[in-house]
């Protein structure tokens, strides 16, 4: 089978899951990782499924890992694996993983500054945080980003301020 009939299956669970048709969505993605297993895309979506919709961080993280392996420039997998792993505190998996993408194409560097901010801040590392969120929002050309990226910086400001007073 080529490429594109697998392209068509992820198109196809795509479009399943904007209609809330989930187990359509996945039963899309299960036939094109059973015809091709090293289908990159497929198991992103996967992981992207497991992860927002059954919260099954164990899952995700194997669709995730085997996305990176088999689609290492596609960018979905690095955004959705660098959540997972701040989610689940595993910050200096989270670290490295950030580090790595910042050299992917396609990986928006206004997420990835955003993402290394948040680990600055809850790690009590706020001036820090603040700087890598003010990257983050020079890269961004987003308004809804950057009021989002704002917030996270008068977040730091008040946790800053809030510590050095106890």
């Amino acid at each position: 089978m080529s490429t594109q009939n697998f392209e068509q299956y992820v198109l196809d669970a795509e479009k399943a899951f904007e209609q809330g048709l989930y187990l359509e969505g996945k039963a899309y993605l299960d036939n094109a990782l059973a015809e091709e297993p090293t289908y990159g895309k497929a198991h992103n979506h996967m992981g992207w499924f497991y992860m927002f919709h059954l919260e099954d961080y164990d899952k995700a993280e194997v669709h995730l890992r085997l996305a990176l392996k088999y689609a290492k420039q596609y960018s979905a997998p690095y955004v959705h694996y660098i959540t997972l792993l701040f989610e689940a505190k595993r910050l200096d998996e989270h670290e490295k993983l950030v580090a790595k993408a910042m050299y992917v194409p396609g990986v928006r560097k206004s997420f990835l500054y955003n993402e290394d901010g948040r680990r600055h801040e809850v790690t009590g590392k706020y001036t820090q945080a603040m700087k890598l969120y003010r990257m983050a929002i020079r890269w961004s050309m987003d308004e809804q980003e950057i009021e989002m990226i704002r917030d996270n910086i008068r977040r730091a400001k008040s946790k800053r301020w809030l510590f050095l007073n106890i």
